[in-house]
């Protein structure tokens, strides 16, 4: 990695990865020519434990970004263990790549909920932020920290990794909703089947 790498920067918990996430990550590479994304699972977040475990993410997320150069994926935060904040995410990926100019890509659901986040004042110094439009989650009032921060014009697609547990549970296809090679993988693995993902 090269000075002046635009590097974005896409964390979640892929649980499982899907369309949307893929769709997401290619419009702000595109629309901010970004040099590459790095698709960073989560370990677990603060009060939330992923069905699927780090390593089977981490696989799954492989097989779904296997087929653009452009993307790759980090395991930073799974190696680090315990639970995964972003400050931790973009102080680790700045070690490792050096000078680079990150951009984090997320929805607007989780952008309006950053104030919650570890250090979040600081993740605006530390990197400029991609923000795609959800429903339900409007970007009327911007924090004051928002020359960091960039618009997606398109939405997010209205695929969700929750709805994608439930069609498993109950039964349903996910196929056209992921790559292909990840709804093998949890037909292989039995991920998601109703007695292994309680509702909650």
């Amino acid at each position: 990695m090269n000075k002046g790498l635009r590097l974005g920067v896409m964390g979640g918990s892929f649980d499982p990865i899907h369309y949307g996430h893929l769709s997401l990550a290619s419009q702000a590479a595109c629309s901010f020519r970004l040099d590459r994304v790095a698709f960073v699972p989560t370990n677990f977040s603060a009060g939330k434990r992923p069905v699927a475990s780090p390593l089977e993410r981490c696989a799954m997320t492989a097989m779904a970004t296997g087929k653009d150069p452009k993307f790759f994926v980090s395991k930073v935060d799974v190696d680090r263990k315990g639970a995964t904040f972003a400050f931790d995410t973009l102080s680790d990926l700045a070690s490792i790549y050096g000078p680079c100019e990150l951009f984090f890509i997320l929805g607007s659901d989780a952008f309006l909920g950053m104030e919650k986040w570890k250090n979040w004042e600081r993740l605006f110094s530390m990197s400029r932020f991609i923000v795609a439009p959800r429903p339900g989650f409007p970007l009327g009032a911007l924090p004051k920290t928002a020359g960091n921060v960039e618009v997606l014009p398109s939405p997010l697609l209205p695929i969700s990794s929750s709805g994608l547990r439930e069609r498993v549970a109950t039964g349903r296809p996910i196929d056209f909703l992921t790559d292909p090679n990840v709804c093998s993988f949890i037909r292989a693995r039995g991920l998601y089947r109703r007695e292994k993902c309680p509702r909650s």
